[in-house]
């Protein structure tokens, strides 16, 4: 089963973009934004791990990881926190948290602290395959390591349907359709996109010719 963590973050932005992340490693996220909503969010479910900022609206991130701590059944907990003095360290600790990270804060350190916390509380999660994001909203391509390669709507439009049906070679004529354009114009480009992913990420983009058909995405993906 995914670990199901649940983000108890105020600051919208970057709640949004932690769930994007952990999401993508194949995790179930839901969030909060206040205590009042992370009691209403365990109340409906038990989290694995709980993702929790100190400088929260209307209760003290200390006060909260108290009550985590004695809950029943015990989520992990993972304090992500602008208090960054040894003095709130211990005290975070202290007060439950199986892990105490500072902001600004790596979003892969987030990750291994959770499937961290998850082995030592006994449940191994299996650690899925690195995938590929794309977000046709925002044009842009997120790598397995999280770097993002901004797209232009044509990129985008001829991306989506490897990420629609993952696994599959679409036809290069469909392509074509798809950028409104010809062969010529999908070998450019197809040509620009590997540079450009490789240049801004250091990845090679995997997208596999298939001779007489068309392409395939040779990773796994996730929209």
């Amino acid at each position: 089963m995914p670990v199901d963590v649940l983000v108890v973050e105020d600051h919208a932005d970057l709640r949004e973009e932690i769930v994007s992340f952990l999401q993508r490693r194949q995790m179930t996220v839901r969030t909060a934004g206040s205590a009042r909503e992370m009691d209403l969010a365990l109340a409906d479910r038990p989290p694995d791990i709980v993702v929790l900022d100190l400088g929260l609206p209307g209760e003290d991130g200390v006060s909260i990881a108290g009550r985590l701590s004695n809950a029943d059944p015990r989520p992990g907990l993972v304090i992500v926190t602008a208090r960054g003095r040894v003095e709130d360290r211990i005290l975070g600790l202290h007060s439950g948290a199986d892990m105490y990270l500072v902001k600004p804060i790596d979003l892969r350190e987030l990750e291994a602290a959770v499937l961290s916390v998850m082995r030592r509380r006994g449940h191994p999660p299996a650690v899925p395959a690195p995938a590929w994001h794309l977000d046709a909203e925002q044009w842009r391509l997120v790598t397995p390591g999280g770097t993002i390669v901004l797209l232009s709507e044509a990129e985008v439009r001829f991306l989506s349907p490897f990420f629609e049906t993952p696994g599959a070679t679409i036809d290069r004529r469909m392509l074509a359709e798809r950028i409104q354009g010809d062969a010529r114009g999908i070998d450019l480009l197809v040509h620009r996109l590997r540079r450009r992913v490789e240049a801004d990420a250091g990845e090679a983009l995997p997208l596999r010719t298939v001779h007489a058909r068309g392409f395939a995405f040779t990773a796994p993906t996730v929209l």
